[in-house]
């Protein structure tokens, strides 16, 4: 980190120029001193060398001399002086320039000088803020290391400090370990960016006198040598590493005093741990790294281990490190006791450990003395007590040196705060592989700390753990308030784009950033154009904002995607995206949010080109999870048009009530509208109601017949006029036994009916109002079809515009007039009827256009060029029509003289709009396939023309210029001729229209002016006259040349480029035209212009009326949102993403395996070649070396061996197919079988000529007495399908739910159809009910545990166990569930089926039953739906089906369901047969519980076996398919 700094400039002492480098020189030379000798002292061995180790010329001049001992206390004083800066190392790599300064040694002794020293590591060298600080220690001596022990030694220290932001200190000097390090340091890239602080002693540094001097001000930058001098060889000391990069030099006024140091860098090394304590008060992490070592380093180890601080010890770097690994390994560990009571773990030698120690302290260190040796040996014993901090790397050990250092700190921690605290190191060192390994398997956290460290991830920017705290279950909904929002983005790193942004929202000052969550909401109505009202900016939060800080969001997950966008977070986002509630609709709003981001760093000042193609990517990113979301929709559910369609209709509550469609065209996601999905939804739309088999001809025709072409058509049903016949017929009745074959016979026109097996035609009144539409809604559905509409404006336009051209061509006076003296013809009042038409169109586009600001509208409707045609047109004609009431015509319409020029400017008026509506008819090709791309290629080289006309006009300048100039030399006026002459005639020479002569003229008339004698002959005799005559030729030839050659050429070659570059994007532009203009004409009138005037003048006189009786009042129509339909349509999304995800993981997962099966391939043909070569030099046969490869290609030559294992686990897999139970047969409790349906004639809109249903009813449904089955379908019976159907019988009112969770059903004759398709049977079965047959499923879960009362883990993920029934019909397993009972509440069912079929409730006493009702009351209070719809029930038939609601009651502390007594008896279990079960694959479940409890895993963010195994069915089936190939 380079340090602050001030341009000094200087000499060195050899007079050469320095490179200067740069320190705050006065705040260091007041701050900062060091110690200096100032007495004299000589030893007894060498009258001219002090006690202090320093001979008389290394003092300074003027000491007083002295006897007797030298202490350094009192012979010692500070002093200031010029000894800090840069040093540039001559003998080295001269542009690395480590700072450095002298320091006196007591510095961290008192806070107000180590303050001094804090202040010049943050605020004079600019240090960042270290996350760990790694001590290493050892040997000062050159060493040999085991290079593999060396190597990842290296590695492994760079990594660990890179990852971690680490500072290293060490002993600085170029010998031993300090030089390990900083070649280590070196070795990386990232070394200049690693804190690597030299901490050594000033006396021993060779050649110090290099670094500064006491009177040498202007000098910041000092070139020291690092080779020995001859006569300087023996002198002791050593050298500065050079690849340090800084220097503490700590000075105690010794000389050639090793040791000095080691004092000050532990104080400084453990207050600076104290320093940058984090927020919870736990001090910053650091570690002591010994490798080899002499007897002190053992006592280093101690002193580190003391205070705490965890040591890491390298076996086999040698000495000391040897000896504390042996004596480590030797060791046994015990329990004791600390002085506060708590039971430790300690590790102890017996007396033959502590033999074997002292014999290898004795070949360590063969010169020990006695008494140095039993210090050893006592250091040892206290140092591997503290097993909790000691940890020994060796060579053998499989795990990376990084992450062994790592390790050991985290074993460090002191204990209380070991789980929160490692997790918040692993989180700052983003170290996610550290955390799952180690920290999570034996941590437990309560809700409160899992907070704490999800808030902490996420203001860190760490994906993994984020996403490793969430997995532990973690509840978002109520971790993310307004209050913890509003944290993240006041603590968003600065350096994000939008950072700036939202300062200026808040008018922050510098240095403050206090913003909230209006300012976030003003941001984002700005990106979003307005077309988004964001709850935050309306004055009722402003006012309760300090209120709603506790207040939690709907969609939390949504929201957090939004703010790691806009933080640049982009990984995080992805996470958050992968398990928010509207997938598709986040997409696209992440997708506008990174486009925004990149046009604010692209208009920037400060260009980051690396930053601008990552949020490209990632704008493409999340478009192509929105597209891919959406296609996997439309994919998996193309067979249910109502499901995927449903998904793109849906408004967005979270979006300003924005559906799919209408937020896409907002944020231009163009791949996004383009795909499949979206344009057959626009193409329904297109069509409306009219039958997609009706060609474009045919409507067009049916459009020139008005009422009888629109009946000769074919349409499709409608749910209004279905509910409209289904009522005439329960008013009416029916006949028996008639029904209609197929809903499709409808819709196609036929007339077949089948009654008891004969076909008969238009037998009843009610089948013939069925088949025969009105009329009326015959006619509504053609013209309210936006292809109708299209088409009318289509007729309209070109009658419009060929009137346009008749009153243009033929004169005034011949044109039909009302009255003779009239000014305006009859057809001009039609053109002026039909433009005044159109602009209260244009109003009514402008005012529904999407974006909620009128500023933005306007932008909006100005940004299409058509919009400003249309604009420019009706305004130029308006103009020019009421201009030509003010021409005065006589003699038959010839305007008289003083108003020839009015009449003109009219005229002239009428022509360009015309132009400007001319210009408009290409609009109408923008619908068409192949001409659409066409206009789409012609507006982009349009805009290429328009860049190319700027370039050429500079070369036609430049001719045309000094060509007037050389033909007319002697011209006196600038006129408008002049500026012709200039510009034009060049312009068409680019055409070939040279006209040489022209030029003669031309000079003639320039050069003669008015000499009648004067010819063209006589100029070019002229010396002058020629002279300019040969230029203005070479001129010409030079321009021609550019132009009609290169420039031209060049326009050719700039149409071919953009040719070839929107080749394929012309065709993503047209569908994006196409939507918006499909959904303009959906929402324009039904009334064709002109006659649309009238509308519009009727409404306008209708808000009059409001506004005079004051009944006008504001309103704003917020449409009521349909629960039931927004989840189902977020399960569908939730399904649709998870699928796209595990394909997108699939096709990686088979990328990898395709790679590293042609890299075997590869290797194992290399190795055959080899073989073979060996072979053929030894003459032996290619067949008997290589006998397997032979084997195989004798295999492959015959048939390919039956893969047995697989195909038979296929057979055991479950087909997921729609509608699969509900065709099962025989059908249960009987042998009927039903009719087949194959799986392409499930739906009901597929042709089944050949489809017979059987006809069964169970025979105790129809014998049944009970008010509570229906009865059978007669002429006399009134059921009122599709409605809650409230019947009063014997004085009592019944109240039946016949609705259906999927909206409308078809009820053809009086039965209601299945409205999932087919199922080979007709009737109700052993159901009660027509229809739907309402029930409701309890699905209650609990947490699996362990012996230890922890949750059981798997893949990350808590497993799940819920109660289940064994079911007495089909030997499976179920939910517990049941019918809704009449005048029942559906959550009084859920109770009601409990406790009767999981709990026995009617087998209990009733002191048992009202304790169970008391209970369940008190837990089945808050559930979750989980789902609600269709069942696939085997009981289902065409006329009746099932459909349930299934809540889930989750006891996430063990505590609550742990404790029901489950006891089974009822009609759908055995008496045993109810337990806790954990979701588990092998289990067989009934009809679609297994996808009901996927569900449940899934809002859990539980581990899900199911889809594990659809997963691995896909593997298996890959797997089968590549063995079959």
């Amino acid at each position: 980190m380079k340090s602050v700094q001030v341009l000094t400039s200087f000499l060195s002492n050899d007079d050469a120029p320095q490179i200067v480098k740069k320190t705050a020189l006065p705040w260091i030379h007041k701050a900062i001193q060091f110690r200096v000798c100032n007495t004299f002292i000589p030893t007894d061995k060498d009258l001219n060398k002090c006690q202090c180790g320093g001979c008389t010329e290394e003092h300074v001049p003027g000491v007083k001399t002295n006897t007797g001992t030298w202490y350094q206390k009192s012979n010692t004083v500070r002093r200031k002086g010029y000894f800090f800066g840069g040093i540039k190392f001559v003998d080295e790599d001269a542009t690395h320039q480590p700072d450095f300064v002298r320091i006196d040694g007591g510095y961290m002794d008192y806070r107000s000088t180590s303050n001094k020293v804090f202040e010049l590591f943050e605020i004079q060298w600019k240090l960042d803020r270290p996350n760990l600080l790694i001590s290493v220690t050892g040997g000062a001596q050159d060493f040999v290391c085991p290079p593999e022990l060396e190597r990842r030694f290296k590695r492994g220290l760079v990594r660990a400090a890179k990852s971690t932001n680490a500072w290293i200190f060490t002993g600085g000097t170029n010998t031993g370990v300090m030089k390990l390090v900083g070649e280590a340091v070196r070795g990386t890239s990232f070394g200049s960016q690693i804190i690597t602080i030299g901490v050594a002693t000033w006396g021993i540094v060779k050649n110090r006198e290099e670094l500064g001097s006491l009177e040498q001000r202007n000098k910041s930058l000092f070139s020291y040598h690092t080779k020995d001098c001859v006569q300087r060889s023996n002198e002791k000391g050593a050298f500065l590493d050079p690849n340090h990069t800084h220097f503490m030099l700590v000075d105690d006024g010794t000389q050639y005093a090793y040791g000095k140091e080691i004092h000050f860098r532990a104080t400084l090394e453990q207050k600076l741990s104290e320093r940058y304590a984090g927020e919870d008060g736990t001090t910053l992490p650091q570690i002591c790294i010994l490798v080899e070592g002499g007897p002190n380093s053992v006592r280093t180890v101690l002193e580190t281990i003391k205070l705490n601080n965890p040591a890491l010890i390298i076996a086999g770097s040698g000495r000391a490190a040897d000896v504390i690994a042996h004596a480590y390994k030797i060791s046994t560990l015990e329990e004791a006791f600390n002085s506060d009571g708590d039971r430790i773990k300690i590790r102890s030698l017996s007396e033959d450990s502590q033999d074997s120690v002292e014999q290898l302290i004795r070949t360590k260190f063969p010169n020990i003395k006695e008494e140095d040796k039993n210090n050893v040996l006592k250091w040892c014993i206290e140092v591997i007590k503290f097993d909790k901090y000691v940890t020994v790397y060796e060579l053998s050990d499989s795990k990376d040196f990084d992450l062994a250092l790592l390790a050991a700190i985290i074993r460090g921690i002191p204990a209380g705060t070991t789980s929160i605290a490692s997790m918040r190191l692993a989180i700052t060192w983003n170290r996610p592989l550290l955390a799952s390994n180690m920290i999570l398997p034996f941590a437990s956290f309560s809700e409160k700390d899992l907070n704490n460290l999800l808030k902490y991830a996420i203001t860190s920017d760490r994906t993994e753990f984020i996403k490793m705290i969430l997995d532990q279950g973690i509840d978002m909904k109520h971790f993310l308030t307004h209050d913890m929002l509003v944290h993240f983005y006041i603590n968003m790193n600065e350096n994000c784009i939008v950072h700036k942004k939202l300062r200026k929202l808040a008018s922050c000052k510098q240095g403050d950033f206090n913003i909230d969550l209006r300012h976030v909401g003003k941001l984002m109505e700005f990106i979003l154009e307005g077309t988004y009202r964001s709850d935050f900016t309306t004055q009722d939060y402003a006012e309760k904002k300090d209120d709603l800080r506790d207040n939690t969001f709907e969609n939390p997950y949504d929201v957090m995607v939004v703010y790691a966008v806009l933080s640049e977070a982009h990984d995080t986002a992805k996470l958050f995206w992968s398990r928010c509630k509207t997938p598709i609709a986040t997409a696209l709003i992440a997708y506008k949010l990174n486009i925004f981001l990149y046009g604010l760093q692209k208009n920037s000042l400060n260009q980051d080109e690396e930053n601008e193609l990552i949020l490209q990517e990632w704008a493409k990113e999340f478009e192509r999870l929105a597209t891919g979301t959406m296609r996997q929709c439309y994919k998996d559910r193309n067979y249910d048009t109502d499901m995927w369609k449903e998904v793109l209709s849906l408004p967005h509550k979270s979006w300003g009530n924005l559906n799919l469609i209408d937020l896409s065209q907002t944020v231009h996601a163009m791949e996004f509208t383009a795909q499949s999905a979206v344009q057959n939804w626009l193409s329904d739309v297109w069509l409306g109601d009219i039958h997609s088999t009706h060609s474009t001809l045919h409507v067009l025709i049916a459009a020139l017949i008005p009422v009888l072409g629109p009946l000769t058509l074919r349409y499709t049903l409608t749910t209004e006029l279905v509910e409209e016949l289904t009522e005439q017929q329960n008013e009416a009745g029916n006949e028996a036994g008639i029904k209609l074959k197929d809903i499709s016979a409808v819709e196609e026109g036929l007339d077949d009916l089948e009654v008891d097996g004969q076909l008969h035609h238009h037998e009843t009144r009610t089948v013939a109002n069925l088949r025969k539409r009105h009329v009326a809604e015959k006619l509504k559905s053609f013209y309210t079809a936006p292809k109708v509409k299209f088409t009318q404006y289509v007729i309209i336009y070109l009658l419009f515009i060929g009137t346009f051209v008749y009153t243009l061509l033929v004169g005034d006076q011949k044109l039909p007039v009302l009255f003779a003296s009239q000014r305006y013809s009859i057809l001009e009042l039609v053109l002026l009827l039909y433009v005044m038409s159109t602009i209260p169109i244009e109003i009514k586009q402008i005012k529904e256009s999407i974006p909620s600001s009128l500023r933005i509208k306007l932008l909006t409707y100005v940004s299409d060029f058509f919009n400003v045609l249309d604009l420019l047109g009706a305004l130029l004609f308006i103009i020019a029509f009421i201009l030509k009431g003010f021409v005065q015509d006589v003699d038959d319409g010839v305007p008289v003289r003083g108003n020839f020029h009015m009449y003109n400017t009219v005229h002239l008026l009428r022509i360009v709009s015309f132009l400007f509506y001319c210009f408009r008819t290409t609009q109408m090709f923008r619908i068409q396939s192949k001409m659409g791309p066409k206009i789409v290629m012609i507006g982009k080289m349009l805009i290429d023309l328009v860049f190319f006309i700027f370039l050429m006009l500079v070369f036609l300048l430049a001719f045309g210029v000094a060509a007037q100039s050389l033909m007319r030399p002697n011209n006196s006026k600038f006129t408008g001729r002049t500026i012709f002459d200039v510009v034009f005639k060049p312009y068409l020479h680019v055409f070939g229209e040279l006209a040489l002569d022209g030029y003669q003229d031309e000079m003639t008339e320039g050069h003669c002016a008015n000499d009648a004698n004067c010819n063209f002959d006589t100029i070019y005799a002229d010396n002058l006259g020629q002279i300019h005559y040969y230029i203005l030729m070479a001129t010409l030839a030079i321009y021609l040349m550019m132009v009609n050659i290169l420039l031209v050429n060049l326009l050719i070659a700039i149409f071919s480029k953009t040719y070839e570059d929107i080749q394929q994007e012309s065709d993503t532009i047209w569908k994006v035209q196409r939507a918006g203009m499909i959904i303009e004409y959906q929402k324009l009138s039904a009334i064709p212009q002109p006659f649309s005037l009238l509308k519009h003048m009727w409404q306008f006189l209708k808000f009059i009326s409001r506004l005079c009786s004051n009944a006008c009042m504001e309103r704003v129509l917020v449409p009521e949102e349909d629960e039931s339909r927004t989840y189902r349509v977020s399960m569908i999304e939730a399904e649709s993403r998870e699928e796209f995800l595990s394909n997108i993981e699939s096709a990686d997962s088979d990328s990898q395996n395709s790679s590293k099966a042609i890299a075997e391939l590869k290797e194992q043909l290399l190795l055959m070649k080899s073989m073979l070569q060996a072979n053929i030099t030894s003459g032996n046969s290619a067949a008997t070396v290589v006998p397997d490869t032979a084997q195989k290609v004798k295999k492959a030559e015959g048939k390919p061996a039956r893969p047995t294992t697989a195909i038979s686990q296929l057979t055991r897999i479950k087909p997921l197919r729609v509608h699969c139970d509900s065709r099962r047969s025989p059908y249960p409790a009987c042998d009927v079988t039903r009719f087949p349906v194959p799986d392409d004639k499930v739906n009901w809109t597929t042709r089944f000529k050949d489809y017979d249903p059987v006809q069964y009813t169970a025979p105790e449904v129809l014998n049944a007495a009970s008010d509570e089955v229906d009865p059978q379908i007669t002429n006399d019976t009134r059921i009122k399908f599709n409605k809650v159907d409230k019947t009063t019988k014997d004085s009592k009112t019944w109240t039946i739910d016949r609705t259906s969770y999927h909206g409308q059903y078809q009820v053809i004759n009086g039965v209601p159809k299945n409205p999932k398709g087919r199922t080979g049977m007709t009737g109700r079965g052993l159901l009660y009910r027509w229809g739907p047959n309402h029930a409701a499923d309890t699905v209650v879960t609990r947490w699996k545990r362990d012996g230890n009362d922890k949750i059981v883990m798997c893949d990350g993920k808590p497993v799940i166990e819920f109660v289940a029934i064994l079911r007495k019909d089909t030997n499976e397993w179920a939910i517990p569930g049941g019918r809704v009972k009449p005048n029942e509440r559906v959550f009084d069912a859920i109770k009601r089926e409990f406790s009767e079929e999981a709990l026995a409730k009617l087998s209990r006493s009733i002191a048992e039953q009202e304790g169970i009702s008391i209970m369940l009351q008190e837990h089945f209070n808050l559930g979750i739906t989980i789902y609600k719809g269709y069942v696939d029930d085997p009981r289902n038939t065409d006329n009746a089906w099932i459909e349930t609601i299934a809540v889930n009651y989750h006891d996430s502390t063990g505590t609550s369901f742990s404790h029901f007594p489950l006891k089974a008896i009822g009609d759908d279990s055995n008496s045993m047969g109810v337990q806790w079960i954990a979701i588990d694959h092998n289990i067989d479940l009934y009809a679609n519980h297994e996808w009901i409890l996927e569900k449940v895993c899934y809002h859990r963010d539980a581990y899900n076996p199911i889809k594990e195994m659809k997963i691995k069915r896909k593997d298996t089936e890959n797997n089968l398919w590549m063995t079959v190939t």
